[in-house]
């Protein structure tokens, strides 16, 4: 076996395997009962597995793929290796200081919040730095670039209203201080979580990957240029009014968040238009299974309007619904479909990559059996469904049982990511 690949950021695969067992353990932990619904949505344990799977699987794992697709789109290295090293590790120790911090609010686990909180963007600030050199360098050209440059944006806002509820929490003397936008900015704070750092990043890497393996062209035009004009302009006017309407309660920002939720709501609709046009225009004759597994995905993004605009017009079970379709369908089913193929690739970088125009090498899709991932997306998508239903219905009972049928779903293709890393199947040829 030859070395790894140059062309492979050496640290992603690890970055990859802590997310998804941070996914696996708040997956288990959501069937297991431990949150909403059976617990209240703000329950310490339902907190911790939300940001468990926000940050734990999400977060970690987009910043993962970052460290991988920026170069490819700048055509630039990383600053750092080391730095990508330095990231995983301060990530992973605030992360779980801050799961500590929740779990064991009410007592003196309770102090570890904040630390946690700042662990947590000190981390952050240090992948970001490392990927802003290449991207500013690739935005006036790249669109996926300038999407995942607005979506780092919206990552330090979520983060710093995180570090400020912390603080709020814990600090009794930035209590009064911080005390209003802990009571009002939570919706500012999904906002920009959700649909600002997770989704415009996620779009932007889309733009990338799907043309990429449909053998689309890259090249979108002025429909693209609207999606990310739409999207990103939208996104950030609504976060500017969510967090204006926690600190000054004025009707007027709260006009502004609705026109930014609607504006971004449009720029959703025209950026599925787009991939129902990226599909259609492919050269690749036969779609492999994750490009066709990720249609479920879509199909929650699309789901994500009405709910978007149920929750604007106050319905009570819009929230959890919402939370429900966009981590679950759309980022998590996003990140699973796309994973299928991104470790075989990486895996194909590592052992063939140094081969390539020397000797006989397989093809990417040759390290992956798809009529065995069948079953893990089968699994997971179906999951997905029974989890939406119990949460619209505030349904503790088919909230767990989709809950675990996402797990098992999630284990079936974590086993599949394992064989084409191990070339097992290539071996069995």
């Amino acid at each position: 076996m030859s070395g790894p690949s140059d062309r492979l950021s050496r640290y992603t695969p690890a970055i990859f395997a802590c997310a998804f067992i941070n996914f696996v353990l708040a997956q288990l932990a959501a069937a297991g009962g431990m949150t909403w619904p059976a617990l209240p949505l703000l329950a310490p344990t339902t907190l911790a597995v939300v940001h468990l799977t926000t940050l734990g699987w999400l977060t970690l794992l987009m910043l993962g793929a970052l460290f991988q697709f920026v170069p490819v789109i700048s055509n630039r290295p990383l600053p750092s290796q080391r730095l990508v090293l330095a990231t995983l590790v301060l990530f992973e120790c605030g992360l779980w200081t801050l799961v500590a911090g929740f779990i064991g609010f009410a007592g003196a686990l309770g102090d570890l919040l904040p630390a946690g909180a700042v662990g947590v963007l000190v981390a952050v600030a240090l992948g970001i730095a490392n990927l802003l050199a290449p991207l500013s360098h690739a935005a006036r050209r790249s669109l996926p670039a300038r999407f995942v440059l607005a979506g780092l944006g919206s990552l330090i806002v979520t983060i710093a209203l995180g570090v400020c509820f912390a603080l709020a929490l814990q600090v009794p003397s930035l209590a009064a201080r911080l005390g209003p936008l802990l009571g009002a900015g939570l919706p500012a704070h999904l906002l920009a979580g959700l649909a600002g750092w997770l989704t415009l990043t996620a779009v932007g890497v889309s733009y990338k990957l799907l043309p990429m393996f449909l053998l689309a062209p890259e090249e979108r035009g002025a429909l693209a240029e609207a999606v990310f004009a739409l999207l990103a302009g939208g996104t950030a006017l609504a976060i500017a009014g969510a967090v204006s309407f926690a600190l000054l309660h004025s009707s007027i920002c709260g006009t502004i968040e609705t026109a930014g939720v609607a504006l971004a709501g449009v720029g959703t609709a025209l950026y599925l238009g787009d991939v129902a046009r990226i599909y259609r225009s492919r050269r690749r004759r036969t779609i492999e299974l994750h490009n066709r597994a990720v249609l479920a995905a879509f199909l929650a993004l699309g789901l994500l309007l009405p709910a978007a605009l149920l929750w604007q017009v106050g319905a009570d079970f819009a929230t959890p619904l919402l939370v429900a379709l966009a981590l679950s369908g759309w980022l998590s089913g996003l990140a699973v479909t796309q994973l299928y193929k991104i470790v075989a690739f990486l895996s194909w970088l590592v052992h063939f990559g140094g081969k390539l125009g020397t000797a006989t090498v397989p093809r990417v899709q040759d390290l992956v059996n798809e009529s065995r991932g069948v079953l893990g997306f089968g699994l997971f998508f179906g999951g997905v469904a029974v989890q939406g239903a119990g949460a619209a219905l505030a349904a503790s009972g088919p909230f767990r049982v989709g809950t675990a049928l996402c797990l098992l779903g999630t284990l079936a293709l974590g086993r599949e990511y394992w064989r084409a890393w191990r070339l097992r199947y290539v071996a069995q040829a």
